[in-house]
């Protein structure tokens, strides 16, 4: 995995956790929830009925190269308990360990079929389509796509669905708000932590990155220096090596995205506090990015509003909770924020105002397989869940079945007819 796409082996291993972690709970929760939910009908003694789960079909699952292995799983395992049928397609950026995943998934005893894992290039990867990506999602037989990955081309996952009236579940980027509020002095190392947490993980690669912090204007510049003190601690370069706390990007590509936009925030106006980056000398054509800092970004600015996908943290101060608010759901996205208070109340409050699928309070990035995770409706994010329960009813199919066990009754409607 860290070889694949260059996070740390830490990060690459913790990955692993949530990995087995998931399949466990959906082995556990599936047989439960799958179960025919019986239901009397309403005052017809003669009546009932019962509600049955049954698997969706068949599936396709695109997944990106940030978490190549972790993704995959997200879909695959709840996926796999509902009794559905599986194609995988990962990132050709990071397939390594999907195609291990489907290896493992036969050698456990899978029936031939239950997971297939196909390799190849996205649906943009070809003028005009072409690659192993589009030729999935046009395919007839495909009852369901579960795509994670840009806008762009989640909505080219909408185009091929649209024709067919498939059901799409779609987990797209994010910009993510972190909202520190004056009470937090005492804890500022705690708080200092989780923003770091929200951002330079996986290099910042992470839709649910929290990469735009709000600061209370009391306490901004005491942030941004202990802050800075921290990130120039942050060990940088192989992957593989102890201790490394951040790798480099997954491409060429990506880093030459991410200097571009830090080049034009700073362009905008934008103070940034990057400190050249130390790299041994076999190290420094990798795809390393310094992990970043920008204050003063103008909100107008493409660095504050939109996606950048790599080590970069924007810095803003906000002077009322209302302010806060307006300006952390001024965004077209809707995938996580977070706030940071001691006043519980008040991070309640704040919470229920924050217009995002995930909210974390006093902390950042805390996933767990029971909890659903997935974009507020309505919103660039995307739409569909997947993880807790609601993970798994992506892939199941409601039917209702109403009886009469009495078949000598009718209604007698037409016998006088």
């Amino acid at each position: 995995e860290s070889r694949d796409c260059g996070k740390p082996f830490s990060e690459s291993q913790g990955d692993l956790g949530v990995c087995a972690d998931t399949f466990d709970y959906y082995a556990e929760v599936a047989p439960v929830m799958m179960k025919p939910n019986y239901e009397n009908s309403t005052g017809a003694a003669e009546f009932y009925a019962r509600i049955e789960n049954e698997p969706l079909g068949v599936v396709g699952c695109i997944t990106p190269w940030n978490f190549p292995l972790m993704q995959a799983v997200l879909k695959v395992a709840p996926a796999l308990a509902a009794g559905c049928s599986v194609v995988l397609k990962p990132s050709p950026l990071a397939s390594l360990t999907c195609c291990a995943l489907g290896e493992l998934v036969a050698a456990a005893g899978a029936p031939p079929g239950a997971l297939n894992v196909i390799t190849g290039g996205p649906p943009e990867a070809l003028e005009g389509g072409g690659s192993s990506g589009q030729y999935l999602i046009d395919h007839h037989m495909l009852d369901k796509v579960s795509f994670t990955g840009s806008g762009t081309a989640g909505q080219k996952m909408l185009e091929a669905s649209a024709s067919k009236l498939r059901p799409t579940c779609l987990e797209l980027g994010g910009k993510s708000a972190f909202i520190i509020f004056d009470d937090v002095a005492d804890c500022l190392d705690s708080v200092v932590d989780w923003v770091m947490v929200g951002i330079f993980q996986c290099t910042g690669q992470v839709c649910s990155a929290t990469s735009r912090v709000l600061i209370h204007e009391s306490l901004e510049q005491k942030l941004v220096d202990r802050l800075l003190e921290r990130v120039r601690t942050i060990k940088v370069g192989d992957p593989l090596v102890a201790g490394t706390l951040m790798g480099p990007l997954v491409s060429e590509g990506q880093k030459q995205k991410v200097l571009g936009m830090i080049k034009q925030a700073e362009a905008d106006g934008a103070k940034n506090h990057a400190l050249p980056l130390q790299l041994s000398t076999e190290l420094q054509q990798g795809y390393y990015v310094p992990p970043t800092v920008l204050s003063n970004l103008p909100y107008n600015s493409t660095a504050w509003k939109e996606e950048i996908f790599g080590p970069v943290l924007a810095i803003r101060s906000f002077s009322t909770e209302e302010e806060a608010v307006r300006l952390a759901n001024d965004t077209p996205y809707g995938l996580a924020n977070a706030v940071y208070s001691e006043d519980r109340v008040r991070c309640k409050r704040v919470a229920s105002q924050l217009k995002s699928g995930v909210v974390w309070e006093n902390c950042s990035q805390v996933l767990f397989p029971s909890t659903p995770f997935g974009g507020r409706q309505g919103r660039a994010s995307g739409f569909g869940f997947e993880l807790g329960p609601a993970g798994l009813k992506e892939f199941l199919s409601e039917k209702t079945v109403i009886s009469n066990d009495r078949t000598t009754f009718d209604w007698g409607i037409y016998k006088q007819a």
